[in-house]
């Protein structure tokens, strides 16, 4: 009798703790000012919102690309994706390529400021990294606990790559 209503109490006590757990709600997404004719830099301001399935928001500002193209022996490009922004921050994504095939990719932006977003990104963005060079494209899986951030990373990666032409 004693281990049953040991058993029962201590379930009981599980069970208010699991019920009684408050999650991190993602901070709030901004929308874009798209009435400005122009951006700072006199160019259009081509500033998208796009909602998810999630009904979460994300904004890309197409004005933050960035290509440089060197013509040498070795026909090689350099350019940096669109800041995509999620709920936890901006990411931004660029690239190195090569004779036609992506040799690097690395994280210009990604969410962080707290221990919780640096400690994810901490293991994302290698993973990212990787997926995208094996890929050669970004055509990527998204890794479990940074949804988000996978998501804007394949995003900007695609407009780096649309960038040189891949």
């Amino acid at each position: 009798m004693r281990r049953l209503l040991a058993a029962l109490s201590l379930t009981i006590a599980g069970l208010a703790f699991v019920l009684g757990f408050k999650t991190r709600e993602p901070a709030a997404v901004e929308a874009a000012d798209t009435t400005q004719p122009t951006g700072e830099s006199g160019a259009p301001d081509t500033s998208t919102t796009i909602a998810t399935a999630g009904g979460e928001a994300t904004t890309t500002t197409e004005a933050s690309i960035t290509t440089q193209v060197t013509t040498s022996s070795q026909a090689s490009a350099e350019a940096a994706g669109t800041t995509v922004q999620t709920p936890y921050g901006p990411v931004q994504v660029a690239i190195v390529v090569e004779n036609g095939v992506l040799v690097d990719v690395a994280a210009l932006q990604l969410p962080g400021g707290n221990r919780e977003s640096d400690s994810i990104n901490s293991y994302a963005a290698p993973l990212l990294e990787e997926m995208a060079l094996q890929a050669q494209s970004a055509q990527i899986d998204v890794v479990s606990g940074a949804t988000f951030t996978s998501a804007a990373y394949a995003q900007s990666l695609q407009a780096a790559l649309d960038q040189v032409g891949l």
